[in-house]
């Protein structure tokens, strides 16, 4: 729930209103999306029109209902906005009535951060250990109290790096982190092959996007305070039932939102790179203007002084940030003493049996290809879905592939990181579903 959705188009000369307006500008046939509020009447507007855009969706889901099952939704990085009680109202109404009862309101819950259920599952998003896109406090992921009128969510680095970088480059897929997560290498091949011989300006749009939200993070990062550590905590309990020490423990887990280290921020957006890049070419040219020996100095210095900055500060990798995401799995399994842990958040489906215990990514339907036109899927095996069964207190089942038709148990298992593999068998299943309702 993004909140960068159009609804009102003007262009230089006159303005069209649609019946609710969110305003975008079209100026010589670009569209420019206006920033939205991440705040609850926002946040209701983009309800209605994605339920609107994904009719069958909701009939699905409708389905589930009818056939006496519950509908869980717990949010993450994407969706914060699922936890304004206006947006629970309206999607739980929006529910109901497709399965044709109200009653059926009953069976749609939400979580905020995490859902545990009596047979020792926990399910989560993951993004809590992703510093990127972890918030303070994910009960109430709000802006400070002192900031603004009403509630409104407080964007993480990685939301503002695609409303502001991502969704404006135009070649980037947000659904394959390989297409915007690169090396120098990697962005001048890309630099080369989409924007060397077009009007496009890459540059210009980093730029702006960089120095933009390396604005916004200097200037809007909130302290935090030991009372709303302990608030979210006790929440957190309220809505899960679980114990508040444990989930004390299981805060403690959390990456640091990445405003805490301004110098990573700037590092991950390459300012501070193009910054002393930049100082480094003036430095070089120095001495065609000064001929002294302060001038071949600091020529020969700055340059130096990069390189060694360059070599002294390594930037993690998407592999070692996955790595350790699920690394964290295993310690909430020890911390809440579960039967299986499931995240989601990085995008790759994988899952495995570790001493009775299962661990898993749920991965994602996206629209997640490796080329710009489309036609050769990340993974061609079918939609990742986790389907765990209990019966008389043991698990059983794992990841499987959506088909189409049926699903189908994926044995190959696929590791946190892509290209490596997980080899462990999975035990004996118990009553294992061979297909889904249609």
């Amino acid at each position: 729930m993004e909140p960068s959705t159009p609804t009102t188009a003007s262009t230089s000369s006159s303005t069209a209103t649609s019946s609710t307006s969110t305003p975008v500008r079209v100026i010589d046939g670009k569209a420019l999306f206006e920033d939205l509020p991440r705040t609850e009447p926002v946040a209701i507007d983009l309800l209605d029109r994605i339920l609107a855009d994904h009719e069958g969706y909701v009939a699905a889901l409708a389905r589930l209902l009818r056939a006496g099952h519950r509908v869980i939704f717990v949010s993450g990085n994407h969706d914060p906005q699922l936890g304004f009680p206006g947006v629970r109202i309206r999607l739980r109404e929006r529910l109901a009535n497709a399965a044709g009862h109200v009653r059926f309101g009953d069976s749609v819950l939400f979580r905020t951060w995490f859902w545990q259920g009596p047979d020792g599952i926990h399910v989560e998003h993951g993004n809590q250990y992703d510093t990127y896109c972890s918030f303070r406090y994910p009960m109430a992921p709000f802006l400070p109290p002192e900031r603004g009128h009403d509630r409104e969510i407080h964007a993480t680095v990685g939301s503002m790096a695609f409303r502001l970088l991502g969704a404006r480059l135009g070649f980037l897929n947000p659904h394959v982190d390989a297409s915007f997560l690169m090396d120098l290498d990697g962005y001048l091949r890309h630099w080369f092959k989409h924007y060397m011989f077009t009007d496009h300006s890459l540059a210009l749009t980093w730029l702006k996007g960089a120095f933009t939200i390396a604005t916004r993070v200097a200037l809007g990062r909130d302290k935090g305070s030991p009372d709303r550590a302990d608030q979210d905590a006790q929440a957190a309990s309220h809505e899960t039932g679980a114990d508040v020490d444990d989930i004390a423990q299981h805060r403690e887990l959390f990456a640091a939102p990445a405003e805490e280290s301004f110098h990573r921020v700037l590092r991950e957006f390459w300012v501070d790179r193009m910054t002393l890049g930049a100082l480094s070419a003036v430095a070089v040219l120095t001495p065609a203007f000064f001929r002294n020996r302060t001038a071949v100095g600091i020529a020969i210095g700055l340059p130096l002084l990069f390189a060694a900055y360059e070599l002294a500060t390594p930037k993690i990798t998407l592999d070692d940030n996955y790595r350790l995401i699920a690394t964290r799995a295993e310690t909430i399994q020890k911390i809440y003493r579960l039967k299986a842990v499931v995240f989601g958040h990085t995008h790759v489906p994988y899952g495995r049996w570790n001493d009775g215990v299962f661990f898993g990514n749920s991965g994602t339907w996206s629209a997640a290809y490796r080329d710009l036109e489309c036609s050769e899927p990340v993974d061609p095996r079918g939609k990742p879905v986790i389907w765990l069964r209990a019966e008389n207190g043991r698990l059983s089942g794992g990841l499987h592939r959506w088909n189409g038709h049926a699903l189908v148990p994926d044995f190959e298992k696929v590791a946190p990181v892509d290209h490596q593999r997980f080899s462990e068998s999975m035990p004996p299943a118990v009553g294992e579903p061979d297909a889904v309702p249609a």
